[in-house]
Formats: structure tokens, C-alpha cells, sequence
């Protein structure tokens, strides 16, 4: 099971690229040409292109686009038997949508745990999908924000048949469903007014939503839906990027299927510059309910868990900043994130909806009044 994080504890693997291409050669047997590391809050994840031989008895074709190392962290290292699940997860989807499959390495395994430093770590290898983040497109358009809603239904649903005992007791301090334990690394956050308004959003939270959990649907979700995971290309003949696959399982949990709904939602405000912010999540939802219907009790929280994923994202970098001072990686959602935030916090239930309604039914005609109507 995994543990909650606490305040205090590094659980970044503590390595360099030359010791990444040495695990990859002693593990894998492959011979990398390049080494690039990706950014990650807990783990380290290193892109590798490979020359054309292998001693792995298990590849039998070197994979042309690379691979990818991750080194997990020591936190969720405790649970192999997690990584295992996870493994087994993203196989169950390579059979309906492109993902990141791992590898074997010499021994016939799909992981492996290693001495990393201090801490002993487990370390896979997984092929690399082609493409861009989303991250790295300049201009997002309303048209992104349909295909990740689209895209996060389309993951539920192909997860609705897939359970294992692995995720039923794993928890983590980046769930919705621990927001709780929040205000335990609130302090993190050092002007005062946005110590309240994240205090504010907890409060709420713990006495709206966490009482009606057990009640709300849930399944086997991605966790971590946002712009750093989210894979684009640009399919011949076009300019404009699509959303094409997700990567990075490792915040992938058993939870309620509106957390997952929320998470992108509120990734999406966070450089959505095409219309204003709070607006994103009207597109994101109508994408969504082409795949999946949401029940009134969803639509009901909905705009309350979107400003918790917000405020858990915001305190959470605030935290991990002071632990790793000068990786700025940590601090891209707060550069706008308190700002948009705010604004979205400071907008009535029933002002947020009206505007979402008006983006749902022009997309979706016959979905009249599609989030009002939970009121």
C-alpha cells in the first residue's frame, strides 16, 4: 500500500544520465546513442535512443522512436507489487489506444528493483510514443480542451473492465481523496491570503464531497491528466496538433471517475489563453459526455473538485519547491495558477454552469442546460 507523503520526506531518486545509460546497459543490454531527462515531481524519467544491437534475449526488435527509463520513486518503491498492477494496466490499454508498453529486461522482467544512492528503487523501461507534450504547444485551442475531455472518457471507459487487488488500498498525497491531508503541507504556502483561499477550498471539500465518496461511481483512473502527460502530434495534412495518448501511469488509482473529469478540467486552465479560463471546462465536458454521461451528483461537485485539484496542485509545488529549490518545473501551475484560481474560485455555481452550458450546448445540441440542471 502506498504511504502518504510526509512533510520532510525526499523520495526523488538521486541520480544523473550517466548512471541512467549504465542501468539501461546492465539491464536492458542495449547501447544508448543520446540521453535526455524529462520532467518529473517524484521520479526521473530519461529518454534514449538506442544503436541497432541488443544482448536482450527478450527484445527481438530495437524499438526505431526510444525508449524511456523511469526510475521510480523510493516512496512507491515500498510497493512493488503496485508497479506490477501498473504494468498490467498499460498493457490492458495498448489493446485500444497507443501508450507507453514496457519492456523486458534481460532477466524476463518487466521491473526490477535497484540500489539507487541511498535507496533502492524499482526501474523499467518503457517505448517511447512519439510526439509532442502538450506542454510544449504555444497556442491551445477550445479544440484541445474537447479532445482531453474526450480522450479522459475514453480512458474510463476502456478501464471499466480492468480492476486489480494492487489499487484497492493505495493511497497518495496527490488524490483527490486525500485533500485532507492537505493542510498538513499548507504552511508551504507563505502569503497569507493564499493560505485562506486553499484552507477555504479543504474546508468544502472535507464537508461536501468526501462524505459521498462511497457513493459516487468509481474505477480505475489515469490521475494525473495534465499537460505534461498529455500526448499531441499533428496528423498529415494538418497544422494544428491533436491529442493523441497519455503517458506516465504513476499516479493511476482506484477513485471516484469525476476526479479524473476535475484533474483535466483544471490542467486546462492553467495556459488556456484562447478564451478565458474558467470557460475551459465547458469544452472539456463536452468532449467527456460524447463517450460517458454524467449523473447528477457528479455535476453537482464538479466545480468544487476542479478548485481542490487546483489548490492540491498549488500547495503541493509549494512544498516540493522547498525541498528541490531551482527546479522550476515545480512552480509552472503557480506562475498563473493563484491568479486563475482566484478568479474561478470568486464565480458563483450557478454563473460557472450557465457559461459551461451555453459552451455544451453549442457543441452538443440537445444537451439544453446540461449543467444547471444538478442545481
Amino acid at each position: 500500500m502506498g504511504d502518504i507523503l510526509q512533510p520532510g520526506e525526499v523520495i526523488k531518486p538521486q541520480m544523473n544520465s550517466d548512471l541512467a545509460k549504465q542501468l539501461v546497459r546492465d539491464l536492458y543490454g542495449l547501447e544508448p546513442i543520446s540521453c535526455k531527462e524529462f520532467n518529473s515531481y517524484d521520479d526521473r524519467n530519461y529518454y534514449m535512443t538506442i544503436s541497432g544491437d541488443s544482448s536482450n534475449p527478450n527484445i527481438e526488435q530495437i524499438w526505431k522512436p526510444g525508449y524511456v527509463l523511469k526510475v521510480t520513486n523510493s516512496q512507491d518503491s515500498r510497493c512493488p507489487e503496485f508497479t506490477d498492477a501498473q504494468n498490467r494496466m498499460i498493457l490492458h490499454m495498448s489493446k485500444s489506444m497507443p501508450v507507453p508498453e514496457p519492456v523486458k529486461n534481460k532477466r524476463g522482467e518487466l521491473k526490477s528493483l535497484e540500489k539507487i544512492g541511498a535507496t533502492q528503487n524499482i526501474v523499467r523501461l518503457l517505448k517511447y510514443i512519439p510526439g509532442k507534450i502538450l506542454y510544449d504547444i504555444p497556442e491551445w485551442t477550445t479544440r484541445h480542451f474537447q479532445q482531453c475531455g474526450d480522450l479522459c472518457a475514453r480512458m474510463d471507459l476502456i478501464l471499466s473492465d480492468f480492476d486489480d487487488p494492487a489499487y484497492r488500498d493505495r493511497n497518495s498525497i496527490w488524490f483527490l481523496s486525500s485533500i485532507p491531508n492537505l493542510t498538513g503541507f499548507i504552511a508551504s504556502v507563505k502569503e497569507e491570503g493564499r493560505r485562506k483561499l486553499a484552507l477555504q477550498i479543504i474546508d468544502e471539500f472535507c464537508r461536501d464531497v468526501k462524505p459521498m465518496e462511497s457513493s459516487l461511481t468509481s474505477g480505475i483512473i489515469h490521475g494525473d491528466f495534465n499537460e505534461q502527460n498529455i500526448l499531441v502530434q499533428q496528423q498529415a495534412g494538418e497544422e494544428e496538433y491533436s491529442v493523441y495518448s497519455v503517458l506516465d501511469f504513476g499516479d493511476s488509482q482506484r477513485n471516484c471517475l469525476v476526479y479524473e473529469l476535475a484533474i483535466t478540467i483544471m490542467y486546462m486552465m492553467t495556459q488556456c489563453r484562447c478564451v478565458e479560463a474558467y470557460k475551459a471546462g465547458g469544452y472539456v465536458v463536452a468532449g467527456y459526455i460524447k463517450h460517458r454521461e454524467l449523473p447528477i451528483e457528479e455535476r453537482k461537485i464538479l466545480r468544487l473538485c476542479v478548485a481542490a485539484r487546483y489548490a492540491q496542485s498549488l500547495v503541493m509545488g509549494a512544498y516540493s519547491y522547498e525541498n528541490d529549490p531551482g527546479n522550476e518545473y515545480l512552480l509552472i501551475t503557480s506562475k498563473t495558477g493563484w491568479t486563475i484560481l482566484e478568479e474561478f474560485w470568486s464565480k458563483s455555481i450557478e454563473d460557472l454552469y450557465s457559461d459551461w452550458d451555453d459552451i455544451i450546448e453549442s457543441l452538443e445540441p440537445g444537451k439544453s442546460k446540461y449543467m444547471s440542471s444538478a442545481l
